[in-house]
């Protein structure tokens, strides 16, 4: 099974056996030892997660983090900074203008 590591692991040295994350952070373990590692919590926190598991996690953080009026209105404010800092087209002045 594939699974991800929730904390950062990048090598894993189980029962003399090294395994290394692959470009993705996931490692391929053989099922004997992603039964033993993907149950695994610490204070209720799971340290391994499946690719399904992680994909709806990283989702539902996100929608959470849009939901958030005060990363929203930061969005804006970025936004409205980058337009206000590009000069104003020329055709558009010359066209005001008259």
């Amino acid at each position: 099974m594939h699974l991800y590591s929730r904390t950062g692991a990048s090598v894993v040295q189980h029962e003399g056996v090294r395994y290394e994350a692959g470009p993705d952070g996931g490692f391929g373990f053989p099922d004997s030892v992603s039964d033993v590692l993907h149950p695994f919590a610490v204070r209720g926190e799971r340290l391994w997660e499946t690719g399904t598991e992680r994909r709806q996690r990283i989702l539902a953080e996100e929608m959470d983090r849009r939901r958030d009026p005060a990363e929203l209105y930061a969005a804006v404010a970025k936004i409205a900074a980058a337009a206000d800092a590009l000069p104003a087209p020329k055709g558009r002045a010359k066209a005001a203008a008259s």
